[in-house]
This record gives C-alpha cells, structure tokens and sequence, in this order.
C-alpha cells in the first residue's frame, strides 16, 4: 500500500509536469505521458535507487562495470539495432540484465529456448509463480507480449510469470545461471504511466526494478549500430513507413479523383499541322487585346523591308538606310517620309494603323511598277 501510495503521488506529479505530451519514446524512463515509465523512475529514485539513462552500448557497460553486483541493466531496444555480441556485452557487463519486450536476436543471445508467442491485450492476470518480486501481488496487467520456453541450457533454473492462456507464453520470465539473472518482460503495460496505478502494478514494477541499489536504463541508438549491420528498416523511425503508406495511398485517391474529373485521354494525330492565317490572327488578336499598335506595325514593317530589299536587288545583309536609299532612286519618293513609314510613324489608335498598313501596300506596289514597269 506505501508503494501505490508514493507511486500514485509520482504519477500524479508527472501527469502534471507533462502528462499531455504525446512525444517521447514508449516506455522512455523521462517520458511522461501515459506510454512512458518516468513515473516508476521517479519513485525508484525518490527510495534511494540511483537510476541513470544512458544511450550508448560504451557507457552502459562503464556505468554496469562499476558495480556491477548491485547493478541491473534495464534494456529498451525498441528499434532492434543490437546485434548478438552486443547483447551479450550489456550482460557480461552486470549481476541482471531486465530486457523490455525484447526481439529474437537479444533472446537468442541472452536467453536461448525462449520465443515470442503473441501479443497479449490489456487484462490483468495472476502472477502465478513464485519469484520474490511478485509472489505476494494477486493482479497486474499482462498488456505487451508473451513468450514461450523450449529447450534452456542444463544448470539455468527458469520462472515463469503472468501466463497467458490464448498463446501459452508467459509476460515475464526470468533465468538464473549462477551469479547471472536475465528477467526477460513482455508485460510492459504494467510499468508505463498510464497503467502504473492499476491492481498491483506500482508494487510490480518497483519490486521487479528496484532489486538493486543502480539500475542503468539502456536505450540503444544508432550510433551502437555496427559498420555493415545496420540497415535501412532498422535506422528509421517507427511511424516514417505508415506516414509514407499514408502519403501514397493519397497520391494513388488523388490521382483517380483528377483523372475521373477530366475525363479520358484523347488521342490526338500528330503532327498537327497549323495554317499560317491562323497564326497570324491569333497574334493579330493578341496585338488588339494589348493595344500594342506600335509591335503589330513594326511586324509588319519588317516584313515590308525584307520584301523591298529582295525586289530592289539588295544583298540580305544590306542595311535599311540602303534600303530607303535604292527604293527612294527608283520612286522618286522624299527619304523622309519613306523612313516615316518605314521606321519612325507611331500609331495613335486603330485608324492610324490601318492608314500605316496601307502605306505600307502602296510602298510596295510603287517599287514593284517601278523594277517591272508594265
């Protein structure tokens, strides 16, 4: 009863600190929204236990090391980044080692003959067993996983804890080899926030942690990850591959949306062929829209210049002075007021412009009379 009650003030203190923060890894001993254990850590540290959060393999075998009598290491490798001599560093390193919701490779490594069974919902269960931790407690919560026990080394004494009937596993397991104690915890609802508070869950939690005076809280990065082992599902975030599915589930109903909306593909025969009055009035109709008088006429005017100078005998690199020069000779018409219609006239609104066109035709007919005279 102290226990829940000492707990129940930590949780308390900890929902208010944070407790609607949703970040922070589960069951993350400074996390403290429902999913994380910062409550538990708290208590530990407020009855005397030294509890430090270390992140890499180096500084939890130091830390271990240097009591390693009185230490329990707490493994949380959520993202199964060790590999098996890893695991078997972090147990070499400590008197017990606690693995929460461990994968295949770290019991391979550390507690060979156990397998994952299943995954176990929320329901209290009877400890059933007879480890000093929990032989006193009647219900905790058997959230998490189940493992099963097949064939361990001859001399490993094995208990088996909070039994599930669906699968035949087991939330809690713990192995003895001699001066060696490897607890292997599947039922990690029991420990987190959310759920300390329930049936006899504060007292679990602290029993099963607090059996010595340091607890060394690992929590594997990337950096422990061996040259060449890591790879590319083992180095992403858990929630990158669903927001990823997410984002292409969207692109795949995006398209079919946009597609049904504009209707099938037409084929269209290519080339395509395009007449020349049309281009022509499209920009005609382009030049009106912008009132752009000038552009239209200059347009014009280039096309008359290339077409006196061919008719007049000029070379294409000829410049327009020689130009109004030859077709003045052949005119008789004042290089003024040729170069007023060819270069100079600005159009003030759209009679003006024709007027200039028609300048222009007349300009042309002239040197045409005046090169084939009839």
């Amino acid at each position: 009863m102290l226990a829940a009650g000492v707990v129940a003030v930590a949780v308390v203190v900890v929902l208010l600190s944070g407790g609607d923060a949703t970040g922070g890894r589960a069951l993350g001993p400074e996390n403290a929204a429902p999913a994380g254990a910062k409550a538990v850590v708290e208590v530990l540290r407020e009855q005397g236990v030294e509890v430090e959060v270390t992140t890499s393999l180096a500084a939890t075998t130091a830390q271990a090391r240097a009591d390693a009598s009185d230490t329990t290491v707490v493994v949380d490798d959520a993202g199964a980044l060790l590999v098996a001599d890893q695991w078997r560093d972090v147990a070499a390193s400590s008197g017990r080692t606690l693995l929460l919701a461990p994968d295949q490779v770290a019991l391979d490594a550390l507690a060979p003959g156990l397998a994952l069974a299943a995954e176990v919902d929320d329901v209290a269960v009877a400890p059933g067993c007879d480890l000093p931790a929990v032989e006193r407690l009647d219900r905790v919560q058997g959230g998490g996983y189940a493992y099963t026990v097949d064939d361990v080394a001859p001399g490993v004494d094995v208990t088996t804890c909070l039994a599930d009937d669906a699968s035949g596993g087991s939330g809690l397991v713990e192995l003895v080899d001699g001066d060696r104690t490897v607890t292997v915890l599947g039922a990690t609802t029991a420990i987190s926030n959310g759920a300390v508070l329930d049936d006899d869950d504060a007292a679990f939690a602290l029993s099963l942690l607090g059996q010595t005076g340091h607890v060394v809280w690992y929590l594997p990065s990337p950096d422990d990850v061996p040259e060449g082992s890591g790879t590319l599902a083992s180095l992403t975030p858990g929630w990158v591959t669903p927001v990823l599915a997410l984002l292409a589930l969207t692109a795949v109903v995006a398209g079919v949306w946009r597609g049904r909306r504009l209707g099938p593909l037409v084929v269209e025969r290519l080339p395509v062929i395009v007449r020349a009055s049309e281009t022509t009035e499209g920009r005609a109709r382009l030049y009106e829209r912008s009132g752009s008088r000038r552009h239209a006429l200059d347009q014009l005017r280039i096309g008359t210049v290339v077409r006196l100078r061919r008719r007049v005998g000029l070379a294409a690199s000829a410049s327009l002075d020689d130009v109004l020069a030859r077709v003045g000779q052949l005119t008789g018409a004042d290089p003024r007021g040729l170069r007023h219609v060819l270069v100079d006239a600005d159009p003030a609104d759209d009679r003006e412009l024709v007027r200039l066109s028609d300048s222009l035709l007349d300009l042309e007919r002239a040197v045409s009379e005046a090169v084939a005279p009839r």
